[in-house]
């Protein structure tokens, strides 16, 4: 009966060839995507929230322009010259940053800075009140910066989690192959032994 165990072994061998290839597939499937995800956490984390901080900075920068020349020993012609070019730049920017990505929170802060940037455009407050309407501004653009900070701390957590969740299906995987490289070095080792065997019969 020792052909029977033969083909037993033949086909556990092909079984755990079979088993191998398909680990091997589903190893290079899985760093495939959560290569892909780390990539995505990274686009995310440039294109919705490092552009959007730059944003976030220009009109803080412009603000505190503002800030300046109104507190400035210029007329008060010159002066509303002046910052209504500096909200010109401010409004270019602040559509740009309209577009980007934003949380519930961002969106309500984002719409408070709209309203604000109205009330700076009116031609109906004199030059204290955009001195305030400035100020309000600036509370709110440094809220909105530190809502990008957590934001961006949130991508990175999650992109380290895909990361260590990645390596450890890796390492799973790596040792279930290994387990299985042995198992058909075991069958190659006993097919071996039956051969043998099978050739060379005991005459006595």
């Amino acid at each position: 009966m020792k052909w029977t165990y033969s083909i037993k072994n033949k086909l556990t061998a092909s079984g755990a060839l079979f088993l191998l290839c398909i680990l091997v597939l589903f190893s290079n499937y899985i760093d495939r995507t959560h290569t892909e995800n780390v990539k995505n956490a990274i686009s995310t984390l440039y294109e919705d929230r490092l552009i959007a901080e730059e944003f976030i900075l220009k009109m803080t920068s412009g603000f505190y322009q503002i800030k300046e020349e109104i507190n400035s020993d210029s007329n008060d012609i010159n002066k509303i010259s002046k910052v209504n070019n500096l909200l010109a730049e401010i409004e270019s920017v602040s559509d740009a940053y309209q577009k980007t990505k934003f949380t519930a929170v961002e969106t309500k802060k984002a719409e408070e800075l709209l309203i604000i940037l109205k009330e700076l455009k009116s031609n109906h407050h004199n030059i204290q009140n955009k001195l305030e309407f400035s100020k309000k501004a600036l509370v709110i653009l440094n809220e909105l910066s530190a809502i990008q900070l957590a934001e961006s701390k949130k991508i990175m957590d999650h992109a380290e989690k895909l990361y260590l969740s990645g390596k450890t299906s890796s390492q799973f995987v790596f040792v279930i192959i290994v387990i299985i490289l042995i198992v058909l070095q075991a069958l190659v080792f006993t097919s071996k032994s039956l051969i043998s065997n099978t050739k060379y019969p005991n005459l006595n």
